[in-house]
């Protein structure tokens, strides 16, 4: 039997290696790995589009820098629309907006990491529409909290979706029944022993 090799994303930033897991479908994967068409070759319609998404960023990283007592700084690139960092001495969030990946649709990507530089976790998160919230940018800063795990210094980073609920079904049944045979048993034993 063979290993599949590892699908990698076409993550922002070349010091972390993202490969895509489990419970992502088939078509956010390929948009994962594409590339995007760079700032120069967009269309009126894509500026726009990438504007607003711009804004509702900053707005969100105003309010959650805020809330968290970050510092908020933004680079400037010709490969995103927007490069936008949050960061205190604990941790750091980096977040990019990519541009569309053809000339003739507006979908654009969000990539956030997050980096806990006490602990030295790391936690990515993803959305591809083509146009956000200011509540869905938050999400996504949580989103990328919530996933933070250690990564070894040789491995990638697993970027991995939500799975479908009748998966969680089928999990949440097996291990009802076995729960519920370890409660049987408990009360058996404590009246043989009285």
């Amino acid at each position: 039997m063979t290993d599949a090799k590892p699908k990698y994303a076409n993550f922002p930033e070349r010091d972390l290696k993202v490969t895509i897991g489990a419970h992502i479908n088939a078509a956010t994967a390929k948009a994962l790995t594409r590339l995007t068409i760079g700032t120069y070759e967009m269309s009126f319609t894509q500026i726009e589009k990438g504007k607003v998404t711009c804004e509702a960023v900053r707005l969100a990283l105003n309010q959650f820098g805020k809330a968290n007592n970050l510092a908020l700084s933004t680079e400037s690139s010709r490969d995103y629309v927007g490069v936008y960092i949050a960061a205190s001495p604990e941790v750091k969030f980096q977040l990019w907006v990519t541009t569309p990946f053809e000339l003739t649709q507006a979908n654009h990507l969000i990539w956030v990491r997050f980096q806990n530089l006490a602990e030295g976790t790391n936690g990515v998160s993803f959305r591809l529409s083509n146009a956000f919230s200011i509540d869905q940018i938050l999400e996504l800063l949580k989103a990328a909290q919530r996933n933070a795990v250690v990564v070894p210094a040789e491995e990638s980073y697993v970027v991995v979706g939500n799975p479908p609920p009748r998966f969680q079904k089928k999990a949440e049944a097996t291990a009802a029944p076995a729960a519920a045979s370890d409660e049987a048993a408990t009360p058996a034993d404590a009246v043989s022993d009285a």
